[in-house]
């Protein structure tokens, strides 16, 4: 048998490979399908089936490209009409052989109406030992259900549980289970990072399984999130089949004088925190490699141009290139190494972020008209954390927020690390106000006062 877990950083993503004898199925493709031409090639065995569990909604599929390169036969599901322009449909019980191993499908709905889960059965097993569960059930966390609106949510909810305690459950507690995310993916709250896991496992300790009755369920789970911008161009896109990449990383190097050629392009500052605060070009937007999936197809249009200020890592801009793709980013006009140095040198200046420790906000020594701006999730908030002036506005929701805020008071951003703070800062600098980082976040506040 033959068996790899591909994760996408950033979007905190999985797709696998499954094969036996020559063939090979994969599930769940991102755009960058190079990693399973390669991974078949060093095998030597050819890609045959690409499964989905669902038409996907944070990432751009890789299925149609895959599907054209090596001649595999795409499968969807066929229990919700997307109007598809590729892929052949099918149905709950559908199974697939993979030389001695076979792949079934179960329709289990709730993060969306068509989604499937695959059970992995080996030759002459009446139980699987393996179960792909898409976005379903994750490891310490299930699927979001309100993608079909707040009037939809119970029975969207409803339905998730039954698949999960009607379908996905008893197929037993031995059975490992794969889901398409782990922790960091906006498709889910509460995922652990763990590297496996199995139906025994997640049904003791899963926190969202640890309920005695559906209706507790839904009082827990039934509820409407922050859906990204980006969100629903990814649906269009999956659905008629996104323009093809091909392998390779196309990166194109600029020059620091093509800032002032390029005045129409978004100068995103992939270096670290600390850097940027220390000096940045003006009107660059703080977003490095650990946020940048989450918050760029956030705060920003997937057709907007895009020029990435580096300080020369060539294997963090490739990974910054492919991060940028897999959202639907494919305007991408270059990456300009030691960009900050070279603006230096070039006669300008850098600016340097405002910031105010937690112990002088904590004290007081600050502003006296001032707003506090919490960008932190909702789930994320605690009794004790700073409440005077506050505004909250989670950082996934500033672009269309922002302008609510008054330009001419001091506004004190928060979040957890002051990471999201750092990228709030440079957002609202670049939209005329005044923000102030408190460095360290709510978890440097909470520490001064034990």
């Amino acid at each position: 048998m033959f068996f790899r877990k591909i994760e996408s950083k950033g979007i905190a993503h999985f797709s696998y490979m499954i094969g036996d004898g020559k063939d090979l199925a994969v599930i769940d493709p991102v755009r960058d399908i190079g990693i399973y031409m390669q991974e078949a090639r060093k095998a030597g065995k050819r890609i045959k089936y690409i499964l989905e569990t669902h038409r996907n909604e944070d990432y751009v599929s890789g299925s149609m490209e895959l599907g054209e390169k090596t001649g595999a036969t795409i499968y969807i599901s066929a229990h919700e009409d997307l109007g598809y322009l590729y892929g052949q449909g099918i149905e709950n019980g559908f199974e697939i052989k993979i030389g001695d191993l076979t792949l079934r499908a179960l329709h289990t709905p709730g993060h969306t109406l068509g989604h499937l889960s695959y059970a992995l059965y080996d030759k002459n097993q009446t139980s699987p030992y393996m179960v792909f569960t898409g976005d379903c059930l994750f490891m310490g966390d299930v699927g979001r259900t309100d993608f079909y609106g707040k009037e939809n949510l119970e029975k969207m909810t409803s339905l998730l549980y039954d698949s999960i305690f009607e379908k996905l459950l008893p197929l037993g507690d031995e059975v490992l289970m794969f889901p398409a995310h782990g922790a960091g993916s906006a498709c889910g709250e509460s995922m652990e990072d763990r590297p496996y896991s199995s139906l025994g496992y997640e049904k003791k300790y899963n926190r969202a399984l640890q309920v005695s009755t559906k209706k507790e369920f839904l009082e827990k789970f039934a509820k409407m999130r922050i859906k990204p911008r980006y969100f629903e161009e990814m649906e269009e896109l999956n659905t008629k089949g996104a323009p093809f990449v091909g392998e390779s990383t196309l990166l194109n190097v600029c020059s620091i004088e093509e800032i002032e050629h390029s005045k129409d392009c978004i100068l995103i500052d992939i270096r670290s925190k600390e850097a940027y605060i220390g000096g940045h070009i003006p009107g660059s937007i703080y977003l490095t490699g650990s946020i940048l999936s989450t918050f760029l197809g956030a705060l920003f249009k997937t057709d907007e141009k895009l020029l990435f200020l580096t300080d020369g890592n060539v294997a963090e801009v490739e990974a910054i290139y492919w991060q940028c793709r897999r959202i639907g980013f494919d305007n991408i006009q270059g990456f300009i190494p030691h960009a900050a140095a070279a603006w230096e040198a070039s006669g300008k200046e850098l600016r340097r972020a405002a910031t105010i420790s937690a112990g002088d906000y904590q004290d007081g020594l600050r502003a006296e008209e001032f707003l506090l701006l919490d960008l932190r999730k909702e789930h994320e908030i605690k009794s004790g954390d700073p409440q005077k002036n506050k505004v909250h506005i989670p950082l996934q929701s500033l672009y269309e927020c922002y302008e609510k805020l008054e330009r001419d008071t001091t506004i004190y951003v928060l979040c957890g690390t002051s990471e999201r703070s750092t990228t709030g800062y440079s957002y609202l600098k670049d939209k005329g106000y005044n923000p102030i980082i408190i460095a360290g976040g709510t978890d440097m506040l909470r520490a001064l006062k034990k």
